[in-house]
């Protein structure tokens, strides 16, 4: 036996090829039955843009003390979590059952049939040597006792999953929610905003939830911490002022020193989330995060196929290291003195550049206060101190592009994970909300066109171009990117196939006797299951399908869709009330429940232009969005004159008498 990762189409497992470990791809059949004297296995998970992934690899993976350890006693497996994320889900709720902790890398010992029975995350060479002879040992002399533990972990599984099973239907009211934010916050940071202490997640979903809590239930303490949180990250360093982007976290409290890797759901939730809180609150330093974020998806992101690629690693070479952390990124004193800084003493101001301020010996461009506060410090107009900040980040990308030879960029992961691209969809229909003339439409129609092309085939959905069967999160997540296209267009073909995709769900990812749906098409053993109900920094595969239903019956105008996204949403009920930030995206769509959800429908030639003209300066949560040239045979369209363009403001499919008023149709639509 011998590595042969170099055999896979995945960065991440290429990125091992060369390792002396013999590592193997995922291969059921090399889950074989326990018998004492098989080899146990080391299933190893990871990703291409992991930091700690390239660390472990540099300490034990590249080592041969190491690798021949593993060789003899191991049969070793590679596996990309973002190619297969129901491997990944499956080890890590082994992990959480182990130890209470999980992330990556994801290092799991199993028996011969891939039952886990040792697992952690990062180890330094040391432990890992460590561990690896303990239980070698252990399994060599005691094979039995590793036997009763594998068959303790296989029952704990299975009671995880019957724990996720176990619901009780129960109608939200608006005081559940009261009760949800006022434990939530109590953890918040209220200076510096998102989580007190650090590391600091974006968690999008997070912060959309009490965007629109607040919103809904004119909470002024939570609205202006959700404000807060996104205004200090736009400023933080986890926002990448020069280039663009969402970096993955920040590792301090102030969000200034990010894990430097920009992982493309992160991106596409950050800006349909910026988008939305420039059209409630009109700040500006919104918008231009949100343009930014696309511009710089399109310009690193991008594929020849149209899709988006997944990740840009955190790390890349320096004159200083083979292999740096944030090394692209950050900035010497040198380096900033050799570049024609207009105005220094300002630019210092502006990025903290102090001589305390460095990390690691280096700056990383972040800001303490928004431009219009150092405008009036300063005593320059915004228009000066905008034209000083442009002159300025022209200067550093100039520099940027000189020092490429010595500073290369990172690695793209060239991956296009259907899920994510789905999420940049939805993003982009979100910013063409707030900025109608931006031409978010058209990039999100022509990204759902690339979908359809490469990922869809007929009723089935794959979960990247060339891979496997889609998973539950591919096919919710698809159907909703279908659903803006009608959104965006009126044309019903995109209906017309979101409801073929909601149908397979329905019928193929089935739990008997259960509201929710199985993570994968066919079903596996019971501890092998994967049921996805927590929402994390990518909501749950559950909770996209209880959107996407919900969204479905809307514009169908099919009840059996909307009863059953309800009757998802109240099964979760019991599970919200401490945990509310582990279910943040299904409490975004039980507000629409409890509040009532409202469509704004525009039809006529400038449907477009007049959806435009209300959505892009008034934001009220839980609405569906139509503009349409022409009728249709679907509810919300059908029978509507189109001789002029109008508004139709609706309640669950039921709409006020037309006006082609803006501000009549504004007035409707908030009351």
């Amino acid at each position: 036996m011998s590595n042969n990762l170099h055999e896979s189409t995945s960065l991440y497992l290429q990125q091992h090829a060369g390792n002396p470990v013999h590592w193997q791809m995922w291969n059921e059949e090399l889950m074989q039955t326990n018998t004492p004297g098989e080899k146990l296995r080391i299933i190893s998970i990871g990703y291409s843009s992991c930091h700690w992934c390239h660390v472990m690899e540099e300490e034990s993976f590249e080592d041969h003390e190491v690798a021949d350890l593993m060789n003899e006693h191991f049969v070793s497996i590679k596996v990309d979590r973002e190619t297969r994320p129901d491997i990944d889900a499956r080890y890590m709720n082994a992990l959480q059952l182990m130890t209470g902790t999980g992330g990556w890398p994801l290092n799991i010992i199993a028996l011969p049939d891939g039952t886990p029975v040792y697992g952690g995350t990062y180890f330094s060479k040391k432990d890992w040597i460590l561990a690896l002879q303990q239980v070698a040992q252990l399994w060599e002399n005691q094979p039995q006792q590793v036997l009763d533990y594998g068959e303790q972990m296989r029952n704990g599984l299975k009671d995880m999953l019957k724990v996720s099973l176990n619901t009780k239907q129960n109608t939200f009211k608006t005081e559940d929610f009261d009760d949800v934010v006022a434990f939530w916050m109590r953890t918040i940071d209220p200076v510096h905003g998102g989580p007190n202490g650090a590391p600091k997640f974006p968690l999008p979903s997070n912060f959309s939830f009490l965007l629109d809590y607040a919103i809904s239930k004119d909470d002024q303490k939570v609205l202006d911490y959700a404000l807060l949180s996104l205004e200090k990250m736009a400023l933080g360093g986890i926002y990448d002022w020069l280039r663009g982007g969402i970096t993955r976290y920040s590792t301090d409290r102030f969000w200034k020193v990010p894990h430097f890797e920009k992982m493309l759901y992160d991106n596409a939730q950050m800006m349909g989330l910026y988008a939305r809180a420039f059209r409630y609150s009109q700040n500006p330093l919104f918008i231009q995060t949100a343009r930014s974020i696309s511009e710089f998806l399109e310009g690193e992101m991008k594929l020849d196929s149209g899709l988006f690629a997944s990740a840009l690693d955190a790390d890349s070479p320096t004159p200083e290291s083979p292999r740096e952390e944030g090394g692209y990124y950050t900035w010497s004193t040198k380096e900033l003195e050799f570049a024609n800084i207009q105005e220094r003493s300002k630019f210092n101001d502006y990025f903290d550049i102090t001589p305390y301020s460095a990390w690691e010996g280096k700056y990383i461009l972040h800001r303490t206060e928004p431009l219009e506060k150092w405008a009036d410090i300063w005593e320059m107009s915004i228009d000066e101190a905008r034209s000083l900040e442009q002159n300025w980040k022209r200067e550093l990308q100039s520099k940027s592009t000189e020092r490429i030879p010595t500073h290369p960029k990172p690695v793209r992961d060239p991956k296009a994970l259907c899920t994510w691209n789905a999420l940049l969809v939805l993003g982009w229909h979100d910013a063409h909300l707030a900025d109608p003339k931006g031409g978010f439409d058209e990039k999100a129609l022509a990204l759902i066109a690339s979908m359809s092309t490469h990922l869809l085939q007929g009723k089935s959905v794959l979960h990247e171009i060339n891979g496997l069967e889609g998973y539950l999160d591919d096919y919710a997540t698809i159907g909703l990117a279908l659903l803006r296209g009608y959104a965006l267009t009126g044309d019903e073909s995109y209906c017309t196939k979101a409801l073929e995709i909601a149908h397979v769900i329905d019928q193929d990812f089935a739990q008997p006797e259960s509201p929710f749906y199985r993570y994968n098409r066919l079903k596996s053993e019971d501890w092998k299951e994967v049921l996805e109900v927590e929402d994390n920094v990518i909501p749950s595969a559950n909770s996209f399908v209880a959107h996407f239903f919900h969204e479905l019956g809307t514009y169908a105008g099919q009840m059996n869709w909307l009863e059953k996204s309800k009757i998802m949403v109240e099964s979760i009920h019991g599970k919200v009330f401490k945990h509310g930030q582990n279910f943040s995206h299904w409490l975004d769509l039980a507000l629409s429940h409890t509040f009532g959800a409202k469509e704004v429908v525009t039809i006529g030639h400038n449907a477009n232009t007049a959806l435009g003209a209300i959505a892009a300066n008034n934001y009220r949560p839980n609405t569906l969005y139509l503009s349409s040239k022409k009728a249709g045979e679907l509810p919300l369209t059908r029978g509507r004159p189109n001789d002029k363009t109008q508004y139709f403001i609706c309640k669950h499919g039921a709409c006020n008498l037309p006006t082609e008023d803006v501000k009549t149709a504004t007035q409707l639509w908030m009351e």
